[in-house]
């Protein structure tokens, strides 16, 4: 069925894509800071656990969305017109999968709540190493627009 699609209709579902991209990276953010402005995590406090499963839940959820949805787009239509592009993109998704095993890493730590006693100093950590990745994934939505700019001036 994706052969059938014309060239608007991929690039109609590549903007749908990276608008709930953007989306759920702002709920991603928005939890990551109610985690982060509080002070002193429990393991003995239900609202602290719950919150950071909810948080782990939704960051992996988000480092699905990317992988699966956003890449997947990406890898199989041919939307790049020029193989800098091709390339660019390629060396920004490796980077993005270092950021996706360090998040993980975070994820499988907290999956056993008996141990918060180093989750301020991990949720620092790991704050620094959103804002690296959201860099990276900022490059690949600008080099998706701007593959989509040159493609219409070539169409013209």
């Amino acid at each position: 069925m994706e052969k059938d699609l014309t060239h608007s209709e991929i690039w109609a579902r590549i903007i749908d894509v990276i608008d709930h991209w953007v989306e759920q990276r702002g709920m991603l953010l928005t939890q990551y800071a109610d985690l982060a402005n509080i002070k002193t995590f429990s393991a003995e406090n239900a609202l602290h656990g719950a919150a950071v499963q909810g948080f782990c839940q939704s960051m992996v959820d988000y480092l699905s969305l990317i992988h699966f949805e956003v890449f997947e787009q990406v890898s199989q239509n041919q939307i790049f017109p020029r193989a800098q592009y091709q390339q660019a993109i390629m060396e920004l998704m490796r980077g993005i999968q270092i950021s996706t095993d360090a998040l993980l890493d975070f994820n499988d730590k907290y999956l056993a709540l008996d141990d918060l006693d180093t989750l301020t100093e991990d949720l620092s950590a790991l704050g620094e190493e959103m804002a690296q990745r959201f860099e990276l994934e900022d490059q690949v939505i600008a080099l998706l627009q701007d593959s989509r700019k040159e493609e219409g001036q070539l169409m013209v």
